[in-house]
Protein backbone atom coordinates (compact mmCIF):
# COMPACT_ATOMS: atom_id res chain seq x y z
CA UNK A 1 0.00 0.00 0.00
CA UNK A 2 3.26 2.43 1.07
CA UNK A 3 5.15 1.83 -2.51
CA UNK A 4 1.32 2.19 -4.57
CA UNK A 5 0.64 5.73 -2.77
CA UNK A 6 4.34 6.96 -3.12
CA UNK A 7 3.97 5.53 -6.55
CA UNK A 8 0.25 8.08 -7.27
CA UNK A 9 1.83 11.10 -5.49
CA UNK A 10 5.50 10.88 -7.64
CA UNK A 11 2.70 10.16 -10.77
CA UNK A 12 0.77 13.35 -9.76
CA UNK A 13 3.94 15.02 -9.20
CA UNK A 14 5.52 13.85 -12.87
CA UNK A 15 2.21 14.91 -14.37
CA UNK A 16 2.08 18.26 -13.22
CA UNK A 17 6.02 19.19 -14.37
CA UNK A 18 6.36 20.64 -10.69
CA UNK A 19 10.08 21.74 -10.32
CA UNK A 20 10.90 21.92 -6.70
CA UNK A 21 14.43 23.78 -7.40
CA UNK A 22 11.99 27.04 -8.34
CA UNK A 23 9.01 26.65 -6.59
CA UNK A 24 8.80 30.64 -5.70
CA UNK A 25 11.04 31.86 -8.34
CA UNK A 26 13.89 34.81 -7.11
CA UNK A 27 15.23 36.52 -10.28
CA UNK A 28 18.75 36.57 -10.42
CA UNK A 29 19.43 39.90 -11.24
CA UNK A 30 22.96 41.07 -12.44
CA UNK A 31 24.51 44.01 -10.61
CA UNK A 32 27.54 45.61 -11.77
CA UNK A 33 28.69 46.64 -8.33
CA UNK A 34 29.13 42.86 -7.58
CA UNK A 35 29.25 41.20 -10.73
CA UNK A 36 31.79 40.28 -13.68
CA UNK A 37 29.38 40.31 -17.31
CA UNK A 38 30.96 37.09 -19.21
CA UNK A 39 28.83 37.43 -22.51
CA UNK A 40 26.85 40.64 -24.05
CA UNK A 41 23.49 40.03 -25.32
CA UNK A 42 21.28 42.40 -27.25
CA UNK A 43 17.50 42.23 -27.10
CA UNK A 44 14.74 44.53 -29.47
CA UNK A 45 12.29 46.36 -27.37
CA UNK A 46 9.12 47.85 -28.33
CA UNK A 47 9.52 51.59 -28.56
CA UNK A 48 12.60 51.55 -29.18
CA UNK A 49 14.93 52.65 -32.69
CA UNK A 50 18.11 50.36 -31.90
CA UNK A 51 18.36 47.40 -29.81
CA UNK A 52 19.38 47.66 -26.18
CA UNK A 53 22.79 45.78 -24.83
CA UNK A 54 22.76 43.69 -21.49
CA UNK A 55 24.19 41.55 -19.79
CA UNK A 56 23.05 37.69 -20.46
CA UNK A 57 25.57 35.84 -18.09
CA UNK A 58 28.11 36.93 -15.85
CA UNK A 59 29.39 35.64 -12.16
CA UNK A 60 28.57 36.75 -9.18
CA UNK A 61 31.42 37.69 -6.80
CA UNK A 62 29.34 36.87 -3.81
CA UNK A 63 28.39 32.99 -5.19
CA UNK A 64 30.74 30.89 -3.85
CA UNK A 65 29.78 28.35 -5.36
CA UNK A 66 31.46 29.67 -9.10
CA UNK A 67 28.64 29.07 -11.49
CA UNK A 68 27.96 31.14 -13.87
CA UNK A 69 24.46 32.67 -13.77
CA UNK A 70 22.03 33.74 -16.79
CA UNK A 71 19.57 35.88 -17.71
CA UNK A 72 16.53 33.87 -17.46
CA UNK A 73 14.66 33.14 -20.98
CA UNK A 74 11.32 34.06 -19.62
CA UNK A 75 11.97 37.31 -18.33
CA UNK A 76 11.04 40.28 -21.38
CA UNK A 77 12.96 43.69 -21.51
CA UNK A 78 10.59 46.44 -21.10
CA UNK A 79 10.89 50.30 -21.82
CA UNK A 80 9.36 52.61 -18.27
CA UNK A 81 7.51 55.60 -18.97
CA UNK A 82 10.70 57.55 -17.83
CA UNK A 83 12.59 55.96 -20.56
CA UNK A 84 14.65 52.91 -18.27
CA UNK A 85 14.37 50.05 -19.32
CA UNK A 86 13.62 46.85 -17.05
CA UNK A 87 13.39 43.19 -16.87
CA UNK A 88 9.66 41.60 -16.57
CA UNK A 89 10.09 38.32 -14.70
CA UNK A 90 6.48 37.45 -14.25
CA UNK A 91 4.75 36.22 -11.53
CA UNK A 92 7.23 34.60 -9.38
CA UNK A 93 5.22 31.75 -7.61
CA UNK A 94 4.85 28.44 -9.47
CA UNK A 95 0.92 27.76 -9.42
CA UNK A 96 1.66 23.84 -10.40
CA UNK A 97 2.30 23.64 -6.70
CA UNK A 98 -1.37 24.52 -5.77
CA UNK A 99 -2.14 21.59 -8.50
CA UNK A 100 0.00 18.86 -6.63
CA UNK A 101 -1.58 20.22 -2.94
CA UNK A 102 -5.21 19.80 -4.86
CA UNK A 103 -3.70 16.10 -6.17
CA UNK A 104 -2.24 15.39 -2.55
CA UNK A 105 -5.59 16.14 -1.10
CA UNK A 106 -7.87 14.19 -3.18
CA UNK A 107 -5.70 11.32 -2.63
CA UNK A 108 -5.69 11.93 0.81
CA UNK A 109 -9.87 12.20 0.67
CA UNK A 110 -10.29 9.26 -1.60
CA UNK A 111 -8.44 7.10 1.24
CA UNK A 112 -10.81 8.15 3.51
CA UNK A 113 -13.49 7.41 1.83
CA UNK A 114 -12.34 3.93 0.55
CA UNK A 115 -11.59 3.15 4.22
CA UNK A 116 -14.55 3.65 5.60
CA UNK A 117 -16.39 2.02 3.27
CA UNK A 118 -14.90 -1.25 3.51
CA UNK A 119 -14.21 -0.86 7.40
CA UNK A 120 -18.68 -0.40 7.03
CA UNK A 121 -18.83 -3.65 4.90
CA UNK A 122 -16.49 -5.42 7.44
CA UNK A 123 -18.77 -4.28 10.09
CA UNK A 124 -22.02 -5.47 8.14
CA UNK A 125 -20.28 -9.13 7.43
CA UNK A 126 -19.35 -9.07 11.52
CA UNK A 127 -23.09 -8.21 12.53
CA UNK A 128 -24.56 -10.57 9.90
CA UNK A 129 -22.37 -13.62 10.92
CA UNK A 130 -22.97 -12.62 14.90
CA UNK A 131 -27.10 -13.35 14.16
CA UNK A 132 -28.12 -16.52 14.73
CA UNK A 133 -30.19 -18.13 12.24
CA UNK A 134 -33.34 -18.52 12.24
CA UNK A 135 -33.88 -22.48 11.49
CA UNK A 136 -37.20 -22.84 8.71
CA UNK A 137 -39.48 -25.63 9.41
Amino acid sequence: MMVVCNAVFLFGIWVTGLNFERLVRTPDIYDSRQDICLRLAYQHVPGSENPVQFCSEWLNLADPTGKTHTFQKDAQLKQGADGTYYFDYGPFVDYRLFAVGAFVVGIIVCGIRVTRHVVNRYRMRLEAAARPSVPTH
